[in-house]
């Protein structure tokens, strides 16, 4: 292999293992995000919020396999493994490319999901307080539109150190309300995922042109051995 075969060979190698990374990455952030919104799993809206968290999860454990694979792949110089590394390589790109014009195009009616869901928790509070609690506890938020939902007795989960099963005031004040909390916790994410996805893209499309060049390098070698 000449030197810019070996050149593309240790550019894959490296890339490969900030594919790793990123994988990791993805995995934590879908991992979080699955965590967040776990325990509203028995109220139908939330199909749409667990679907890109899901998403999200399952998309990291894949580009970390085949990142892996890659690696493996590039130092071994071996045809097979580099071309199917590049096809399962380009259905990635796809998948991710799809999730991020999903979200992108999407992220107000999924924002719109979950404010659908923090209502349906909070009308069903009497009947059932647990989720109300553990959406407070979780998003450090009282009520629905702010601690006032509540009028002067408020739950213990809308502070971090309750007194005989309820907070003061003064502990409350501060405390977002729980649809603002949601908000914020989705505008955050919402960007991590646009912009961070579109950077993990690009570099996964280098990587992409690259594996191609090294399989094809690879190939003609072996050709050329033969002779």
């Amino acid at each position: 292999m000449d030197c810019g075969g070996v050149f593309v060979k240790y550019v894959l190698f490296v890339f490969n293992i900030l594919f790793v990374i990123c994988g990791i990455l993805l995995i934590t952030l879908g991992s979080i995000m699955v965590s967040a919104i776990k325990d509203f799993s028995n109220v139908g809206e939330t199909f749409s919020a667990n679907s890109v968290a899901i998403i999200i999860l399952v998309l990291g454990c894949i580009i970390f396999v085949v990142a892996f694979t890659g690696c493996c792949g590039a130092i071994r110089e071996n045809a097979c493994a580099l071309t199917t590394y590049s096809v399962v390589m380009l259905v990635v790109l796809i998948s991710q490319l799809a999730l991020i014009i999903y979200v992108w195009v999407y992220h107000v009616e999924i924002q719109q999901s979950l404010e659908k869901i923090v209502q349906t928790i909070w009308d069903q509070r009497k009947t059932d307080s647990l989720l109300m609690d553990t959406l407070q506890r979780s998003f450090k938020c009282c009520g629905l539109n702010g601690f006032a939902d509540y009028g002067v007795k408020y739950p213990a989960s809308c502070c971090d150190a309750p007194s005989n099963g309820t907070c003061a005031l003064t502990q409350v004040m501060n405390r977002s309300s729980c649809l603002k909390a949601v908000d914020s916790f989705w505008d955050t994410n919402v960007n991590i995922i646009k912009y961070a996805g579109l950077g993990v893209t690009a570099v996964e499309l280098v990587a992409f042109i690259f594996a191609c060049c090294l399989a094809n390098q690879t190939r003609n070698s072996q050709r050329r051995q033969n002779y």
